[in-house]
């Protein structure tokens, strides 16, 4: 609905207030119409719709007294479907219930915001122009059905009036007929069923249907992923520099993943091997010294043991600096996010960063909501409906189970369940979702219609 719904509304008429002769048939035409609408619904329409054709408004709104005694705001002319929480609607029906308390509310009338209260002022001159007229429906025998508003800017004239008089008798006529005609049909049903045979039969009918036995089944989130994929973590403390690949690339062997930042390792690296340059000239000079000097040649030891710390010392720094680029052990699809999430980011030595899984050996992993947990054990079916493909749904087997629930993702509680694919299917793309449907032990259809009312009713109730 619009957010001024009485001045948006497109003009359906342009000749207000015109007692021409063609008036008359098209009086008749509408009656008729009327007359052989086929439900409430026809007849609604054609009355908040098409009486337009006779008298000219910018806006119809047609509402219903309910059972209770309130308000109902049934159909809107040019609107196909009304929000009945809109604050349209609402301040509609609260203008519309103060004026059918009125006294004089079984008459046909011209309205203004003067006869509502101060409060509802403000809501008049939004949603209805300056003009309005009230035409209420009636029963052949007086009973209030709900009524017509019909608002313009230009006042509505006798002529008009004396017009829609006899319509909106033939609409009330029509109404009431087919609200008859409603009513006994039901009525016709509930007499077959307080026939005491007809009740027997349909309760001995309802309890066998309840009892046949169905599978039971549940649905939850699914994903297809890789069957034992191989972690790859950092190998080091440090910043991750570079990614040498992107996300479900296939890649060998032995090919580059990522770096991690080296600059501190490589400046390690260069100090370690100019220790160890220093420490080998030292040994040197001691060794000569040795041959003329004999306490020098105590000291041979010495040195000679500090290379050998200068050199241990250089082949760490090298390993790491080695470490810092991460190649592929195995050959498959590297999985992991978004590099951009990565690059620049500190990573701590083992902190998962990608995996490499093999594209030929997959399996559905699903997360089943601890509200729709059922009985599951190892080789349940399971069919998964695809997002990319709904109309052919994936057939494998429950191969793992899970008894205590893990947190999600989306921050829920559910139990991870893992399933292997039927071999004889082709195996679909690491990374697709969709939905698993999820079956379980032949149960009787009232076990499984209500499961979840019983499962609720004793957790709220606690037996």
């Amino acid at each position: 609905m619009s957010a001024n719904l009485a001045k948006k509304t497109t003009v359906l008429g342009s000749h207000a207030g015109s007692t021409a002769p063609s008036s008359l048939p098209t009086l008749i035409l509408l009656e008729r119409e009327a007359r052989m609408a086929e439900s409430i619904e026809h007849l609604a329409f054609i009355a908040a719709n098409e009486t337009h054709r006779l008298v000219d408004f910018y806006q119809c709104i047609l509402w219903l007294k309910t059972s209770s005694g309130g308000i109902k705001i049934y159909k809107i002319s040019g609107v196909s479907e009304i929000d009945h929480h809109s604050q349209a609607v609402l301040s509609l029906t609260r203008m519309v219930k103060s004026l059918a308390q009125a006294k004089n509310s079984a008459e046909i009338k011209v309205v203004s915001k003067s006869e509502l209260s101060d409060k509802l002022h403000g809501e008049w001159e939004e949603w209805i122009p300056d003009t309005a007229l009230w035409c209420p429906l009636q029963r052949p025998g007086g009973e209030l059905i709900g009524g017509m508003l019909f608002s313009r800017e230009r006042p509505f004239t006798a002529a008009e009036i004396s017009l829609l008089q006899p319509l909106l008798e033939a609409y009330g006529h029509a109404w009431n007929a087919l609200d008859i005609g409603s009513r006994r049909q039901h009525e016709r049903y509930f007499s077959a069923l307080a026939k005491r045979p007809v009740r027997i039969g349909a309760l001995l009918i309802l309890i066998g249907i309840l009892v046949l036995p169905v599978r039971e089944s549940v649905l939850a989130p699914a994903e297809i992923v890789a069957v034992d994929p191989l972690v790859v973590s950092a190998p080091a403390s440090g910043v991750i520099k570079r990614f040498h690949v992107r996300p479900n690339q296939t890649v060998r062997k032995g090919q580059m993943l990522f770096t991690l930042d080296d600059t501190e390792i490589r400046s390690q690296h260069e100090i370690a091997s100019m220790s160890l340059s220093t420490a080998r000239a030292e040994y040197l000079r001691a060794a000569q010294k040795a041959f003329s000097d004999a306490q020098s040649k105590s000291e041979v030891e010495l040195f000679r043991a500090r290379v050998e710390e200068a050199a241990l010392k250089l082949d760490y720094a090298k390993a790491l600096l080695e470490r810092t680029q991460v190649r592929a052990q195995l050959p498959g699809i590297v999985v992991f996010g978004d590099e951009n999430d990565w690059i620049g980011q500190p990573v701590a030595m083992g902190q998962k960063i990608l995996t490499l899984a093999d594209p030929a050996s997959t399996e559905i992993q699903i997360w089943l909501s601890v509200e729709d947990a059922i009985s599951l054990d190892a080789g349940a079916e399971v069919q998964m409906f695809l997002h990319t493909d709904p109309t052919s749904p994936l057939q494998a087997i429950v191969r793992q189970t899970s008894y205590e629930p893990k947190e999600t993702a989306a921050g829920n509680m559910a139990f991870p369940l893992k399933a292997g694919l039927v071999s004889a299917q082709t195996a679909p793309r690491i990374g697709l979702r969709g939905t698993a449907k999820v079956y379980g032990e032949r149960v009787s259809i009232f076990y499984y219609v209500m499961r979840r009312p019983i499962s609720a009713l004793r957790q709220s109730l606690g037996f």
